[in-house]
């Protein structure tokens, strides 16, 4: 409880977070367990290293806050990604982000190299940078980037503007007949079925 909030207080002010996790304050697995539903009046879990506080979110969480509720205290990566969880999802605001896991400093910190922060929300290894590629790559995915604008935002501009000639075309078309129909029939019936009654 108010121990626990000091100590972590403590360690994020006095340089207590480990090599590579930024300022993020170190929690044991101990203190993780203690905040389990309804032990320690909050909710949090571990999702990659990451330690969340879920609480204000188990009301919302579109299958049920009690989900999450039988796997608060402990590590739930596994869970969590089968899941398939969106991107939207990994960004939910009422998950707030308390500190790295103890044991897990690398693995943030490979994170971090490999260009996931605390403004990503939940991290997605799969859609990261490969290890190391944070450092020489970041030239290379930026050029990547930009022979993708370069090359599909025309295709994608000529593409869009055919189809608004061919629609445009199309509805041209379609007045014309319309038009012409309408001075068809506003002439009255032909002479010859007119002469024939």
């Amino acid at each position: 409880g108010a121990v626990a909030a000091g100590r972590l207080a403590s360690m994020a002010g006095s340089g207590g977070s480990a090599r590579g996790t930024g300022d993020l304050a170190v929690v044991t697995a101990d203190e993780l367990r203690r905040h389990r539903y309804g032990e320690a009046g909050d909710t949090w879990v571990a999702i990659h290293g990451l330690v969340y506080d879920v609480t204000d979110y188990l009301p919302h969480h579109p299958g049920g806050g009690d989900l999450i509720e039988v796997v608060g205290g402990r590590d739930v990566t596994e869970e969590f990604e089968e899941a398939d969880h969106s991107a939207n999802s990994r960004l939910e605001r009422r998950i707030r982000l308390k500190g790295v896991l103890q044991g897990c400093e690398d693995l943030v910190a490979d994170l971090r190299a490999r260009g996931w922060h605390e403004g990503r929300g939940v991290p997605n290894p799969a859609r990261l940078l490969a290890a190391g590629a944070a450092s020489e790559g970041g030239e290379a995915h930026s050029a990547r980037n930009r022979g993708f604008r370069l090359f599909c935002v025309p295709v994608l501009l000529v593409g869009l503007a055919s189809m608004l000639l061919a629609t445009g075309h199309l509805l041209w078309r379609s007045w014309i007949a319309r038009v012409s129909c309408r001075t068809c029939l506003s002439d009255g019936p032909p002479a010859s079925k007119a002469s024939a009654s």
